[in-house]
């Protein structure tokens, strides 16, 4: 298997940026992967935050009065907490985790034509 293809499988399927270490660009890897697992962080930060009120409607008893039930006890939840800042980082991490894929294929490629550049030399006998 090529290194392009290995590259970018690691980062589409493992984390972003783990197409990068396996091709020893440690820098580029490292950038990729903090700034995935900062989103990812927030974004489970606001989930468990989210959930917890909804959890404390629903023991306070709010899920008996209301009328809408679970589905506006959710509602109200969405609206009260800022999702936009989920929001954000939802679209962070998955423009991330495109291009440490597609930066993964082309780092790869690059090092695959350099290898069978120096393959194909290392063949020659002229």
């Amino acid at each position: 298997m090529k290194n392009s293809l290995k590259a970018a499988l690691l980062s589409a399927l493992v984390l972003p940026g783990a197409g990068h270490f396996m091709l020893k660009r440690y820098l580029s890897g490292a950038i990729y992967a903090v700034i995935s697992v900062i989103a990812l962080a927030v974004i489970v930060a606001k989930i468990i935050k989210l959930s917890s009120a909804i959890i404390t409607k629903i023991n306070s008893g709010a899920l008996d009065q209301m009328s809408n039930g679970l589905i506006g006890i959710l509602s109200d939840s969405m609206v009260e907490t800022n999702t936009g800042f989920m929001n954000t980082a939802f679209l962070i991490y998955l423009a991330v985790w495109i291009l440490s894929i597609l930066d993964a294929y082309r780092v790869g490629d690059i090092a695959d034509k350099k290898q069978d550049k120096q393959n194909s030399a290392s063949f020659n006998f002229s």
